[in-house]
Parts: structure tokens; C-alpha cells; sequence
């Protein structure tokens, strides 16, 4: 009796795992939307429509404010002072930009110029200026680097004086726009050919090697 008991569990325990999916935990990485794949085409991702936090300014980022729906000023140039402040017309307090992206700037200044009564409405815009790149994370010369026509991911890695010894090569990412695309540099070097163009205001991350 104990034996069919335990024959007619086991059954109805296969049936169950039967009508289960079991979805692998390790998916392949795929390159990122919206960028060159090494291949040079545009590969899918799984990351791509995935916004990713901005780049945070710094001080002596210079960047342009546009301002849209007033007539006293429309665009300013300007660099984010040795404190990390900025300082706009109309407005007694300098504001904080270090430490904020770009659209966080832009949200910032159009709050203290609407809760300051100032303007009723304004749109402002916040880009960086400077064709300027950044290289971030497992290099050994990190910073702000001057974009020269032609630029690649390789040669920029390069000029940050290369990776350092806990570098994940297959895990070098440039944030684009507010997206993030993800490259294998090992691949590239393969295959240099396949080498990616870096842009203006491109950010650069090497990630460290888990061992």
C-alpha cells in the first residue's frame, strides 16, 4: 500500500515539472542597440532601451544652457566653477551642478526661475559643449579627454594609459545619449578593423574583473 503511495506522488510530481518552462540563467550577451556591433552592423541588446544614469558634471565641465519661451536670454556658455556652481541672471544664489547630469541641471533651473517668480515659463536645455570624451572605471589614467577626429574606443582606452590589472575587457561601455552599449575590447583587438568611433560627450567605463 505504502509503495503505490509513494508510486502515485512521484507521478504526480513529473506531471507537474513537466508543464514547467525552465529558462536558462545565463543568456548570452549581445551587443548594444543603437551602436556598431563589431561586426559593423546594429546589434540588438538587452540593455538598449534601458536609460542609464547620465554623465554627472564636474567642475570645469563647460556646458551650453538654451532657454526656450523668454526673450532675455536664449542660449548662455558656460563652465561649472572650481566649487561646482553656476551662476544664471535673476538669480541671487549660484546653483549647484556638480554632482547632476545634464537633464537634472536643466530640471533645477527651470524650478528656481518658476518658484523664484521670475518667469511664469521657461524650457531650458543643458548639453556639454567642448568636444570632449570621458574614460571611467579600470584605467589607470581616468578623466576628461579631448576628442580628436577619428577617435576609437581602443585608442581612447589608450590614451587613458590602458587598463588596469583588474580590467574586464569583455565589459567596456560607452553611455551615448543616455543609453548604455556594451562591447567586448578583447574582440576588437582581433579584430581592429571593427574598432568603434568615439563621439562628443561619449563616457567610457571599464568594469572591473570579477575573479
Amino acid at each position: 500500500m505504502f509503495r503505490k503511495f509513494v508510486s502515485g506522488l512521484m507521478l504526480v510530481v513529473a506531471v507537474f515539472l513537466g508543464g514547467c518552462v525552465v529558462e536558462p540563467v545565463n543568456a548570452p550577451e549581445q551587443g548594444m542597440g543603437g551602436a556598431p556591433s563589431a561586426g559593423g552592423g546594429v546589434a540588438p541588446s538587452l540593455e538598449s532601451s534601458v536609460d542609464v544614469s547620465a554623465y554627472k558634471l564636474r567642475p570645469l565641465d563647460p556646458i551650453y544652457v538654451r532657454f526656450s519661451g523668454i526673450q532675455e536670454q536664449q542660449q548662455l556658455e558656460l563652465v561649472v566653477d572650481a566649487n561646482g556652481e553656476i551662476n544664471l541672471l535673476h538669480l541671487d544664489e549660484p546653483i549647484k551642478a556638480a554632482g547632476l547630469s545634464t537633464s537634472e541641471l536643466a530640471s533645477e533651473i527651470e524650478r528656481r526661475y518658476v518658484e523664484g517668480g521670475i518667469y511664469k515659463h521657461v524650457s531650458v536645455n543643458v548639453t556639454m559643449t567642448a568636444k570632449v570624451y570621458y574614460v571611467q572605471g579600470e584605467v589607470n589614467a581616468p578623466g576628461q579627454f579631448q576628442l580628436m577626429s577619428g577617435t576609437t574606443l581602443l585608442q581612447a582606452i589608450a590614451g587613458a594609459r590602458g587598463y588596469t590589472a583588474f580590467a574586464n575587457k569583455r565589459k567596456v561601455t560607452i553611455t551615448r545619449y543616455g543609453k548604455i552599449y556594451t562591447y567586448n575590447t578583447k574582440e576588437l583587438e582581433r579584430h581592429p578593423s571593427k574598432d568603434v568611433k568615439i563621439k562628443a560627450g561619449d563616457v567610457i567605463k571599464v568594469w572591473q574583473q570579477w575573479y
